[in-house]
């Protein structure tokens, strides 16, 4: 089976690349070769820019692939994009919705494959949500042979999941200064975290699975943690005791509308989700990386590339604001 990804070399899909070889898929990756990834020789990369559509078809326009997932697709426009280069050419397309895309506020703490879609807050949901709706159309009325999936919060090692982002090292480098975080609300909503080597199962196990045509599915794990207990097993792993600050999600909205846009729109609120649906496609789906495996693993990460602890001036800046706003508020 020869399967395209579409980008490749994230987070996520680095992962599912080294799944789908081991299950003995013949992997290539479309991007502009701009991210070191090293998958020992087995991945052919056709280096070209998504944005130039022209370009792109020129350079797949001898390939056949079985099953092309988009890694980066972001918009109705991207999908669009895709629908018209993909139409009569692959057996599956794969699309890479978010969780954050159901109904907020939440109507159940509980998600399932059939929660509305529904996120009047991020328009990067938004996006998403559209994106869905032109697929399934394109699904019953064109016979686009579609599955959508919609990861929550994925990370990988190296990633440090926080509300500030995952892939830098500010927050922690302030647990280990002694300095004091923000977490949103008061640190008790429920949240879940993923490793993307249990994801990547989940995943592979779609690819070429014709009984996933025309369907969605949620692939996370089922350890739900308070927000707290998220940073403090972060803390943990690299010795440090967080000082956390809970500051509410309003609050942050109003200083830092961006920030708030995700926070209302995704991690203020508790989200526990139903994997029934992945588990009877792919038996073989079980998440078994608790969060505090996954942070000891990413301390090591750090321990053997130094280099990797980028701290961003702008997040403290921002940190620091809130903090001071917070203080002369209370």
């Amino acid at each position: 089976m020869k399967v395209l990804f579409i980008g490749g070399t994230g987070n996520i899909s680095q992962s599912c690349t080294k799944v789908a070889l081991a299950k003995g898929m013949e992997v290539v990756h479309f991007n502009r070769g701009k991210r070191a990834s090293d998958f020992g020789g087995k991945v052919t990369t056709i280096h070209g820019d998504i944005a130039d559509r022209a370009g792109m078809a020129r350079l797949l326009a001898s390939h056949r692939f079985d099953v092309v997932v988009d890694w980066i697709a972001f918009t109705p426009k991207d999908i669009e994009a895709d629908i018209e280069l993909f139409r009569d050419r692959v057996s599956q397309f794969v699309f890479i919705s978010s969780a954050s895309a159901y109904h907020k506020p939440p109507r159940h703490y509980v998600i399932t494959e059939s929660t509305p879609l529904y996120n009047p807050y991020w328009k990067y949901s938004q996006n998403k949500i559209l994106s869905e709706r032109r697929l399934f159309d394109a699904y019953t009325g064109e016979h686009f042979p579609m599955t959508i999936v919609r990861p929550s919060h994925t990370y990988s090692d190296g990633w440090l999941p926080t509300i500030f982002g995952s892939s830098d090292f500010t927050v922690a480098q302030r647990m280990l200064d002694g300095k004091r975080i923000v977490v949103h609300g008061d640190g008790q909503s429920l949240w879940t975290l993923t490793h993307t080597d249990d994801f990547a199962v989940g995943f592979a196990g779609l690819l070429g699975n014709p009984r996933a045509i025309g369907e969605t599915f949620q692939i996370t794990s089922e350890e739900a943690l308070t927000w707290d207990q998220v940073h403090e097993t972060i803390g943990q792993a690299f010795g440090a005791a967080p000082k956390i600050v809970h500051i509410p999600s309003d609050f942050i909205a109003a200083r830092f509308p961006e920030r708030g846009a995700e926070l209302l729109g995704d991690k203020a609120y508790s989200v526990v989700f139903d994997n029934s649906k992945i588990k009877r496609f792919v038996p073989e789906y079980h998440a078994i990386i608790p969060f505090y495996e996954g942070m000891r693993r990413t301390a090591l990460w750090f321990e053997r590339h130094p280099e990797a602890k980028v701290i961003l001036p702008a997040v403290n800046k921002e940190i620091d604001a809130l903090l001071a706003a917070w203080d002369a508020a209370t």
